[in-house]
């Protein structure tokens, strides 16, 4: 249904990014189709018409953002904990080493490969209501699937179609230089590439990823570049120049990720020599074992980068990195406005707490127990019991965010293609994925039982092919992919973890990793 936000908006409207106001949002109905605001109004102005009657949800003195968008992560891995190599005796050069060493596959590849090929659904349940607690609507990183998940909850970048076309080509993989040259033709046509490129410490031999994506024409502004922490100021600047050769009105976009890049080299991208060239940055919390829950544990890492580091990025230029920034790169590709809140503005929201009176610095210090509600689409799909039911949910399911609970909208998997659908709760979807981690071998066969006869699509996302086979996206050493284990090994699934940067999250920081003890420091946001 149609409903009102009202409260303090925070529309990083274009032109005119740092304007905030007491104000509304108006929200359509987005049943029957992409749900765009109608109108984003100062409070007193006339209501729009078809609004007279809606609802209008006041949030008091809370903040009404565009939906946070995490332009990089890999969400079949996001039910794990920090990992690291025991007795490791320096940071890893590059991303080709850590995968073979000896703890990775059974502490990471194996654990993620039993839920995916046991409980797909669950697992993407689980690793979705992560990401809203953050207030996270839009998210990049999901594993290859024959069909859609039965919830989807969160937009799925990798497969957002406008038109009926598919305008981002992501790799996770290192491609070739035919693969890069297929991709610059994409991005001659005006298409978007999400890369993973030039992942390491600086000078390591990775930097050949950056020169073959230059060789094969990608450096244009349809490149979205995960990491590039191996390069420095002279490709970036290269960047810059190839884009403006080929007439691209600025070049592309870095997608920053420093806690993993400091977890695992010890070191993360120079951010401001690619401010330096025009290059824009954005934020991405990459994945369970070596990066952040949600991006507002990565915007208080890059906090803590800047301030350490004298970069002087403020807090505006943070938020940005997770709204209108990542919107801009998506929506050239799309043509759609996103990442603000603006008329024709995809209706991504989130709403947070006043925990600061700056709009910035209150999302920049944010915590999950301050997301107070989440729409995707148009549609409330997280939030308090109050302003879930005032927007217009039902049938929702309790979720505990510390001492806080929180509402979310999910769906009986079994009944996705019937028109009025049972709902599922939050405890169910914990307790399969408990199942999995009591009998991963048992699992796995009774999954396999049910695999039979349906082909797995992976470059394909549609509906229909029951049931629903997701395959990870990250490698599980040198030359394999993750998965599976041994037959007859009894893999140790860890316990899922809770949704928010807790007390216990934090102290698994501590002693470990490569970063000098700067991420320690993310216990003066929360005490």
């Amino acid at each position: 249904m149609a409903f009102v936000l009202e409260g303090r908006v925070v529309p990083l409207a274009s032109g005119n990014e740092r304007r905030t106001f007491n104000g509304r949002v108006y929200v359509p109905d987005s049943s029957d189709g992409v749900g765009r605001i109608e109108a984003v109004k100062r409070s007193g102005q006339a209501v729009p018409a078809g609004y007279a009657n809606a609802p209008v949800v006041d949030v008091g003195d809370a903040f009404i953002y565009p939906g946070l968008i995490d332009l990089h992560s890999h969400l079949g891995y996001n039910t794990l904990p920090l990992w690291t190599q025991p007795n490791e005796p320096r940071p890893f050069l590059h991303h080709d080493i850590w995968p073979g060493r000896s703890s990775y596959k059974p502490r990471v590849s194996w654990p993620a490969w039993v839920l995916a090929k046991a409980a797909p659904e669950a697992l993407l349940n689980y690793v979705q209501v992560r990401a809203l607690a953050g207030g996270t609507t839009a998210i990049q990183g999901w594993p290859s699937a024959n069909r859609r998940p039965a919830n989807q909850l969160v937009r799925n970048i990798d497969d957002q179609r406008f038109g009926g076309d598919d305008r981002i080509r992501t790799s996770t993989l290192t491609l070739d230089l035919d693969g890069l040259r297929d991709r610059a033709e994409r991005l001659r046509q005006g298409m978007g590439f999400i890369y993973h490129c030039a992942e390491g410490q600086q000078g390591s031999r990775v930097t050949e990823e950056f020169d073959d994506v230059a060789t094969a024409g990608c450096l244009r502004q349809g490149l979205i570049a995960i990491h590039c922490c191996a390069v420095g100021e002279s490709e970036f600047e290269k960047w810059k120049n190839r884009a403006a050769l080929a007439n691209d009105p600025a070049p592309g976009t870095i997608v920053w990720s420093p806690f993993s890049n400091l977890w695992l080299y010890g070191q993360t991208t120079e951010i401001p020599f690619a401010r330096q060239h025009d290059i824009a940055v954005c934020l991405g919390t990459d994945w369970g074992p070596s990066g952040t829950k949600n991006l507002l544990g990565e915007l208080k890492v890059a906090r803590l980068c800047s301030d350490e580091y004298g970069w002087g990025l403020s807090d505006f230029e943070l938020v940005e990195m997770v709204t209108a920034t990542p919107g801009n790169a998506l929506g050239r590709c799309w043509n759609v406005t996103t990442g603000r809140l603006e008329p024709n503005a995809l209706a991504d929201v989130a709403v947070f707490a006043r925990r600061a009176s700056s709009a910035w610095k209150n999302l920049v210090e944010a915590r999950e127990e301050d997301v107070l509600l989440v729409a995707v689409n148009g549609k409330p799909v997280y939030g308090t019991n109050e302003l879930m039911r005032r927007s217009g949910a039902r049938r929702t399911t309790s979720v505990r965010v510390g001492s806080a609970r929180r509402r979310t909208v999910l769906i009986n998997a079994a009944d996705k293609d019937l028109p009025s659908p049972r709902s599922w709760t939050w405890s169910k979807t914990l307790a399969q994925l408990h199942a999995v981690r009591d009998d991963p071998i048992g699992a796995v066969d009774n999954a396999a039982m049910a695999y039979a006869g349906v082909a797995t699509l992976p470059d394909i996302v549609g509906p229909g092919d029951d049931p629903l086979i997701i395959d990870l996206d990250m490698p599980g050493g040198l030359g394999v992919i993750a998965g599976p284990p041994p037959a007859g090994h009894v893999t140790d699934i860890p316990r899922m973890p809770s949704l928010r940067h807790d007390r216990n999250w934090r102290a698994t920081i501590k002693d470990r990793g490569w970063h000098e003890g700067l991420l320690d420091q993310l216990d003066s946001f929360y005490t």
